[in-house]
């Protein structure tokens, strides 16, 4: 009788076809030797293994900016930007948006890079514990905030962020959460977010 699967195993045979796969087809090249080359990362690539983490994700943030009564919309082409988030308010009802970078994890991680002070009217969404949606929580800073936070932690003095342009915190600490709280997000702070824009 074979072993049960175990739920990993069970998540990768999901996404991946290995129903043509052959044991030992490389093991000779293998022995011969081999080398590893290291590719400059791509902040917005993603990871195949965590596309579950971050459709969760995708849902938590959708729900919540619609239960808010704010519209999205999806670029054609990403570019950096997973949603624009607009609201017509005012007494004229002028239109006010923000493009939206999604980053979710399902720890409680904290990324910057340079690039996107190039992108105007932009908002980093932090979405932690995206897997289990009754823990998650949902983060947004414009990119000014989350400057200020990266310097105020020190992070900005480091060889990541002054040489390679990006700094990234795969669990945030008890500091670190502290001085995100004012940017968690409610209802009523997602209305007030576009309303300051």
């Amino acid at each position: 009788m074979k072993p049960e699967m175990s739920k990993t195993e069970l998540e990768m045979r999901s996404r991946f076809d290995f129903s043509r796969a052959t044991r030992g087809r490389f093991s000779d090249r293998y022995e011969q030797g081999h080398s590893v080359t290291l590719l400059d990362d791509d902040p917005d690539m993603e990871d195949p293994l965590d596309l579950g983490t971050r459709q969760a994700g995708r849902s938590i943030f959708v729900s919540q900016v619609q239960a808010a009564g704010l519209k999205l919309a999806e670029p054609l082409r990403d570019e950096s930007i997973d949603y624009i988030i607009y609201s017509a308010s005012g007494q004229n009802r002028e239109l006010v948006s923000y493009a939206v970078k999604l980053k979710t994890s399902s720890s409680k991680a904290f990324y910057l890079y340079k690039k996107y002070a190039e992108i105007p009217r932009f908002l980093l969404v932090y979405i932690w514990n995206a897997r289990g949606s009754e823990e998650s929580s949902v983060y947004a800073l414009t990119y000014e905030e989350a400057l200020q936070v990266l310097k105020a932690k020190g992070y900005a003095d480091s060889p990541s962020w002054v040489e390679h342009g990006g700094y990234s915190v795969t669990h945030a600490g008890p500091e670190l959460m502290e001085m995100l709280k004012p940017y968690r997000m409610t209802q009523e702070l997602w209305r007030r977010k576009l309303q300051v824009a």
